[in-house]
């Protein structure tokens, strides 16, 4: 199964402006050396490539400054860029190594409190666990996405929802029972 409800881009022209808006964003927070305004813009314009399947490209510039997102793990940038960059190895076929960025995202974000980018690395998490057949761990990270994502009334959770149910129509498919969670 290959990615498991990936996000279009509504407007792949408004997509590729943003992506030429961020990378001056980058170029001019690497020519002022401003390391946590290189993380954020990195993670930015990474999560952008991706969104624009040129996940390749992003792996490499986020590749680049992992040091930079290390130093600022204290900071909720470094949460975003370690999404990011798991998001973009995910679909660049590096799915062992983007669970580790997954796990540390998550760890990050919880240990700031940072709700929201839990919530979407659980979601991105559960999208590839799902893509690897991992059905009952995808429901999991869907849901904790999904628990906080309500909690925070995000109109984000629709997303969850949809993909707990498209993951219930999966199973149901292959014949296998669905998760408790599920039912």
């Amino acid at each position: 199964m290959t990615e498991f409800l990936r996000f279009v881009p509504a407007d792949p022209v408004a997509l590729t402006t943003r992506i030429t808006e961020l990378r001056a964003k980058l170029s001019a927070a690497l020519a002022a050396g401003e390391s946590l305004a290189i993380v954020d813009a990195a993670a930015d314009l990474g999560g952008q490539l991706t969104g624009a399947r040129m996940e390749h490209e992003a792996a490499q510039l986020l590749g680049k400054h992992q040091l930079l997102a290390e130093a600022h793990a204290g900071d909720e940038a470094a949460a975003w860029f370690w999404n990011a960059y798991a998001t973009a190895l995910q679909y660049g076929g590096q799915r062992d190594l983007a669970e580790a960025l997954f796990a540390k995202a998550v760890a990050l974000a919880k240990a700031g409190g940072w709700r929201r980018i839990e919530a979407m690395t659980l979601h991105h998490w559960g999208r590839s666990l799902a893509e690897q057949a991992h059905y009952d761990e995808a429901v999991s990270r869907f849901s904790d996405a999904l628990a906080i994502r309500e909690a925070l009334n995000e109109a984000s959770q629709a997303s969850s929802r949809r993909a707990l149910e498209a993951l219930s129509a999966l199973r149901a498919g292959l014949g296998q029972a669905p998760s408790p969670e599920l039912s």
